[in-house]
């Protein structure tokens, strides 16, 4: 973690050391670099206290482009009629919900968000389907996209057969599909559809542009991120909050 930092960290550190240099002379580069290695020895809180400014700078700064990305792209995250839906679909309190069929912490969100549409009839969760885990993830989104554009009433339904496999398969999707009793030789056909490809590239833009890297994230309207899984005592707790 340290070298990560060292770069971004030497001209703070040749600001603070600078004045401990003599004046009555320029000093040369070898000379500077060993009175920064002697002050380092000596005093190796400085370079802690200047990790841990550098880390907080960091975090504000990617607050404020989060802030900024979820006020721009507010239309997409929770306007988008193209999203599949689980819950009330009109529900009062709403959450964008990214995630993969083939992450296994998806599959604990997937369970606590069940436990929580029983409980909270206005909960609206729009959710963001992503392929980031591999060829098998983007087959079984593309098929969830689909299925959100042709038969939304639907989509919950898939969802949830999707979720309960431990793994995902591309061989698998029709069976899967055909159980939830859906149109499986329709669905995928309509899967290799451009406009698929193209919801699928704009949750992977949307999700990169919040600076998520990884699955499951839930995102709420007034800047609340919940990046990973949370369990139903957590989300009670947040959900609390939205109602107030």
């Amino acid at each position: 973690m340290t070298v990560k930092f060292l770069p971004a960290l030497a001209p703070m550190l040749a600001l603070s050391l600078l004045s401990a240099a003599p004046a009555q002379a320029e000093m040369s580069r070898a000379e500077f670099q060993k009175l920064v290695r002697e002050t380092l020895l000596e005093q190796p809180e400085i370079l802690r206290e200047a990790i841990i400014k550098l880390e907080e700078k960091d975090q504000l700064t990617s607050q404020a482009e989060f802030s900024k990305q979820l006020k721009q792209q507010s239309q997409q995250l929770f306007a988008n009629k193209t999203d599949g839906i689980m819950g009330n679909p009109k529900g009062k309190i709403e959450v964008v919900y990214f995630t993969d069929y083939n992450c296994p912490y998806c599959h604990r969100m997937n369970a606590t968000l069940l436990t929580m549409i029983k409980e909270e009839p206005e909960l609206k969760i729009i959710v963001k389907d992503l392929g980031i885990l591999g060829p098998d993830s983007v087959q079984a989104a593309r098929l969830a996209l689909a299925t959100a554009m042709e038969s939304p009433r639907q989509y919950e339904e898939l969802h949830q057969a999707l979720m309960n496999q431990k793994k995902v398969s591309s061989a698998a999707l029709a069976s899967i599909a055909d159980k939830a009793g859906l149109d499986s030789k329709a669905l995928l056909a309509a899967a290799d559809d451009k406009k698929v490809s193209d919801k699928l590239n704009q949750n992977l833009s949307l999700f990169r542009s919040l600076g998520l890297n990884g699955t499951p994230a839930l995102v709420f309207p007034d800047g609340t991120l919940i990046p990973g899984a949370v369990d139903v005592a957590g989300l009670k707790e947040i959900l609390k909050d939205k109602k107030s």
